[in-house]
């Protein structure tokens, strides 16, 4: 949605909700041992064969001059969904209860202990700011602004240890702490 109730205002924002299924139990069904893709994950071994995932995102921006002072206003405001979160155990043939190796020679595999899309990580929510005066001298126009992002220094966690050992979903980082930044444009 965009409105412009007043001059030089501006407000717009929206959202997204997706859904992705995905459904190969056929196969799953007449090859068992077949590594099957889902979700954009691939594991070696995947006892899901049907999984739906759904990502939910919410933006909105505003900017308004004030009149007559020249000083622009803007923000923008960004939520999105936490990443799917996967709990990725590596076994060896001694782990499990086969007797024999893993087929194709291979000394581990790896295995998804969740069904995707059944567990997510924080929700990321970001607010950015701008003020800026507009200086004008003679045919020379100047824009002097200071840009805050992350205004609220919010910390969600973006990407996880997935690996299912004692540091699973530990941080492996975090949302970019606030910080500013000044900037000048000369037009000339």
């Amino acid at each position: 949605m965009t409105a412009r109730p007043r001059f030089g205002l501006t407000l717009q924002g929206g959202f997204n909700w997706a859904r992705t299924a995905s459904d190969a139990c056929d196969i799953h069904n007449a090859l068992p041992e077949y590594t099957i893709p889902l979700g954009g994950i691939v594991a070696t071994t995947n006892p899901w064969c049907a999984t739906t995932v759904g990502l939910f995102r919410a933006t909105a921006l505003g900017s308004y001059t004030v009149p007559k002072a020249d000083v622009q206003l803007g923000f923008t405001f960004r939520s999105d969904q936490g990443a799917s979160l996967a709990a990725n155990y590596t076994a060896a043939p001694a782990n499990t209860t086969l007797g024999r190796p893993f087929a194709g020679a291979s000394s581990t595999i790896s295995v998804n202990l969740i069904e995707p899309g059944t567990l997510y990580g924080d929700r990321v929510n970001q607010f950015d700011m701008r003020v800026a005066k507009v200086l004008r001298f003679g045919r020379t126009t100047t824009n002097v602004g200071i840009d805050v992002f992350n205004l609220l220094n919010a910390s969600p966690v973006l990407t996880y240890n997935e690996a299912f050992t004692a540091t699973w979903l530990r941080p492996n980082s975090v949302l970019q702490a606030r910080f500013m930044k000044v900037s000048a444009q000369i037009g000339f």
